[in-house]
């Protein structure tokens, strides 16, 4: 009996890790050449799986790209805990959040052209899988946030808009930096640190008083 479920657990184990190196080999993939140009078979050799391996797991791309979208997230997700662990001013730990989060993306899917098309594919193929990805943001942010007024160290109100509001548009302001020629991954860095030390100054204790 203790055989039997040491190794079913190992073979879970096993199977989790497979999965895991089919997704980082898509990953690559994409970012490289894109959804619509990288088939089952690239992936296959990409991860070094036999093409039986790979259907053994996934019924085809779009359940790759969407394991692929998962275990990014699941990476994303471990360096946001790792940066709201880290000490300093508000605006540094805002900033070390968001290069978690936005920059660790961007550095993922940089590699080529093909930031546009692998957006479709997120919202045609893997919406809850991206709505998943977002969240991690929101939530990390959110608690930074709370975290740093509990302390005194910024008032939310001073910004003039509410958490939930204040948070979504520093979405948009990180999509944003995103945008017109493609930056580089420092540039893009570059970006989300200047962003941060915005929203740092609406919510600082030498933000201006809103009447």
């Amino acid at each position: 009996m203790s055989d039997r479920n040491e190794s079913s657990v190992t073979s879970a184990e096993d199977g989790k890790g497979r999965i895991e190196q089919i997704a980082a080999a898509a990953l690559r993939l994409f970012a490289r050449y894109g959804y619509k140009r990288t088939s089952m078979d690239d992936i296959a050799r990409e991860a070094g799986v036999a093409r039986a391996t790979l259907y053994l797991h996934f019924k085809g791309k779009d359940d790759v790209f969407r394991a692929m979208l998962a275990g990014l997230g699941s990476q994303v997700e471990t360096r946001c805990r790792e940066a709201l662990a880290t000490r300093g001013p508000f605006s540094q730990r805002l900033a070390a959040l968001m290069e978690a989060h936005h920059g660790t993306a961007y550095a993922a899917f940089s590699a080529g052209e093909h930031l546009g098309e692998l957006k479709a594919v997120m919202v045609a193929i893997a919406g809850a899988e991206l709505a998943a990805f977002e969240t991690i943001f929101i939530r990390f942010a959110s608690e930074l946030f709370e975290d740093a007024a509990a302390r005194g160290e910024i008032a939310i109100t001073r910004s003039g808009l509410s958490l939930s509001s204040l948070i979504a548009t520093l979405v948009r302001a990180a999509a944003g930096a995103k945008y017109g020629e493609q930056p580089s991954c420092e540039h893009y860095l570059v970006r989300l640190r200047e962003i941060a030390a915005v929203f740092a100054a609406a919510v600082g204790p030498d933000a201006t008083a809103r009447s």
